[in-house]
């Protein structure tokens, strides 16, 4: 007999919140984080949060052609022109031996809509680092973090923005040197005044500045306030 729906998020739950006692311990866990975010993906506020970015114009035009163009490894990326997104995103990666994040696992009844835009958005995430000017540490994931429950109405990234703020409760110093909510205003502004990152065509312009890329995104002047760059 299959498994209620209603038991099925019960346990999904149940690892969630082990996941946040890990993530509150220790928010540089990234088991644990990325464990969370998939079983995140299984709730019904993932579903309205999909279904809300499936009704963007922009966005559903890249599901419905299930647009992926040349994404290329990183030993390529560092060498495109200094300044331009695949040099920022590569060295974003390579200068701290990091590899793209792995793709989300789904359950098997994921619509082919939905597993498009997950894995779009999980490939997406380091790219949106090197655009908003935050770097792969804890304060800037917590700003990424912001960002992204600004953009997306992620449930997996407001958990990851709690587990980080009751993580600093026990905290006499910052991490990075950088208040955490200070990070987390910066992502939450940027998401909230830029228009949709999910909707954009990298692909088209890793050769392109990064100057270029904000201008066109129209975020130059909020990138002005970011405090990872102070």
């Amino acid at each position: 007999m299959p498994v209620p729906n209603a038991a099925i998020l019960q346990n999904q739950l149940l690892h969630i919140s082990v996941d946040m006692q890990h993530l509150c311990d220790n928010p540089s866990d990234i088991k644990s984080a990325l464990d969370l975010l998939n079983r995140s993906y299984k709730t019904p506020a993932a579903a309205a949060a999909r279904q809300r970015l499936h009704s963007d114009p922009g966005i559903a035009a890249l599901v419905q052609e299930r647009y992926w163009g040349e994404w290329p490894n990183v030993s390529t990326l560092i060498t495109y022109p200094a300044g331009s997104l695949g040099y920022v995103y590569g060295h974003l990666l390579f200068d701290q031996g990091l590899e793209p994040l792995a793709p989300p696992q789904l359950s098997t009844d994921t619509s082919a809509a939905d597993s498009y835009l997950q894995h779009r958005i999980r490939a997406s995430h380091d790219v949106w680092h090197a655009i908003t000017g935050c770097p792969a540490t804890i304060a800037g994931e917590a700003a990424l973090n912001g960002f992204s429950a600004e953009q997306l109405r992620w449930p997996g990234s407001a958990l990851l923005l709690a587990a980080g703020l009751i993580h600093r409760s026990f905290e006499t110093t910052d991490p990075d040197g950088l208040d955490i909510g200070l990070a987390i205003a910066y992502g939450l502004r940027l998401g909230c005044f830029a228009p949709p990152f999910l909707a954009e065509r990298w692909e088209q312009g890793w050769d392109l500045p990064l100057t270029t890329w904000r201008e066109k995104l129209n975020i130059t002047e909020l990138i002005k306030s970011n405090p990872f760059t102070s």
